[in-house]
């Protein structure tokens, strides 16, 4: 089950980009607590919790993680919505192309 108690992929879990392993189609991610190699650039981070709240951390400008926190629904077999009821960001959608226990793809 998913945060909004809807069917779909199975994504929960804290997630970092692995962008060494990206191609032009994918986005990969791995869980966090995996050893990642030292990045010129910070990674982003993402993080679907069962109840359905998703936090997000993505490089800012000065190279910090800016967090911003929202909601995540799983919307049939492959895809994600993620909402920000506080208007902290503009709603999108992912399609989860594989997930497996260490990997989860994101179409690009």
């Amino acid at each position: 089950m998913t945060g909004g108690g809807r069917p779909g992929p199975d994504v929960t879990g804290s997630w970092v980009h692995a962008f060494e392993e990206d191609t032009p189609a994918e986005a990969v991610y791995r869980p966090a607590d995996r050893p990642f190699p030292p990045a010129r650039r910070p990674r982003r981070r993402i993080e679907f919790r069962p109840d359905g709240t998703y936090t997000e951390r993505r490089p800012a400008r000065d190279d910090r993680l800016n967090e911003v926190e929202g909601r995540w629904d799983a919307q049939g077999t492959d895809q994600i919505a993620v909402t920000f009821p506080d208007g902290s960001g503009s709603p999108f959608a992912l399609t989860v192309l594989s997930r497996t226990e260490d990997r989860l793809v994101l179409a690009r």
